[in-house]
């Protein structure tokens, strides 16, 4: 693997972008969980213990569900950004996201089946939306547009 060869660099940098992406899905998908059962104890504060459970578990999974899916799309801007070096084509860095993005959903789907927000069948799916919605964000930026251009590190490299 030389610096020349942009392909081969990519393709021994992809299971590690993949097992990042994956860690950074795990952490999310418990701190929702974590931010959820939060909700439930302020309710029960605010509410009285009886009446913790009154408003409809909608919300609370709302807000699990939204706040796993921003941080999948942040986390799959950031980590696309540190992919984007001179010589690796678009095509390469779209299927990556496409792979990584099913495989946090599949992942998601999973690990929440034995959780409260298992209770969807497409739980999977806001994780993979916006992994897709993140990555292809840091793909078709302008590179005058990163917000942090220092992130174009060769640490994948």
């Amino acid at each position: 693997m030389t610096r020349s060869d942009p392909g081969t660099a990519f393709i021994h940098t992809l299971p590690g972008y993949l097992a990042v992406s994956l860690l950074s899905t795990a952490v999310l998908l418990v701190s929702a969980l974590g931010l959820m059962k939060l909700a439930f104890v302020l309710g029960e504060l605010v509410l009285a213990p009886e009446r913790a459970y009154w408003p409809k578990p909608l919300p609370y999974d709302a807000i699990g569900f939204a706040l796993a899916s921003s941080g999948t799309a942040l986390a799959q801007y950031y980590l696309v950004n540190l992919l984007l070096y001179p010589g690796v084509g678009r095509r390469m860095l779209a299927a990556a996201i496409l792979s990584a993005a099913v495989l946090c959903g599949l992942f998601f789907w999973r690990a929440a089946q034995s959780s409260t927000l298992g209770a969807y069948a497409f739980s999977g799916l806001t994780v993979t939306l916006s992994a897709l919605i993140g990555g292809g964000a840091g793909i078709f930026q302008k590179p005058g547009q990163n917000p942090r251009p220092f992130i174009n590190s060769p640490y994948f490299r």
